[in-house]
């Protein structure tokens, strides 16, 4: 396939669910630690430098944004587990529907990739312990005290999958109670 041929499919329209795009350059969920903190809520800043990413008929997907406290492992990320960050979300995907775009939101559970002090002070869990990770100087988290090794994490015990799965499924309401038009789930760090 030569070049030609790869840009004229790349700035043709697609079917996406529900969604038609008008062309296939989609702005993947990229870390950007600009909520409003200590309570991860989406404000003008974030509003702003979503709405300058926006195109008509373009797609973005959310940076990853925590579905309860405990779910917390980066300083700065946004939360859906709030009335406030619901209303704040409603500011930014305003401003993406405003020029003809659309976005979905990623949601994430940081798992052992987590400190304390992003918790509220509950040990990160995982599904399955591995000191080496915590121990490990060159996994680092961004944390109020700056970059620090995650903290020690446990397994989960089986009665808490269900609790987290309900706080995927209560983030993914207030999404589109935000006005996203899907969610996305991220999957790392155990």
């Amino acid at each position: 396939m030569n070049m030609t041929m790869n840009r004229a499919t790349l700035f043709t329209p697609v079917q996406f669910g529900a969604m038609q795009l008008k062309h296939r350059v989609v702005m993947a969920p990229l870390t950007r630690s600009r909520s409003i903190q200590p309570d991860s809520i989406p404000g003008d800043l974030m509003a702003e430098y979503y709405a300058q990413r926006a195109s008509e008929g373009g797609f973005i997907i959310s940076e990853a944004t925590n579905i309860s406290v405990t779910s917390r492992g980066w300083l700065g990320a946004p939360g859906l587990y709030s009335d406030q960050q619901v209303e704040g979300w409603k500011k930014v995907v305003f401003g993406i529907h405003a020029k003809g775009g659309h976005i979905f939101a990623q949601l994430w559970h940081t798992g052992r990739s987590s400190h304390v002090d992003l918790t509220g002070g509950e040990m990160p869990v995982s599904a399955s312990v591995d000191p080496a990770y915590w121990q490990n100087p060159s996994h680092l988290v961004s944390a109020s005290s700056g970059w620090v090794q995650p903290s020690p994490h446990r397994a989960l015990a089986i009665a808490e999958i269900s609790l987290i799965v309900e706080d995927y499924r209560r983030a993914a309401e207030r999404a589109m109670d935000a006005g996203f038009e899907g969610v996305e789930l991220h999957a790392a760090n155990g």
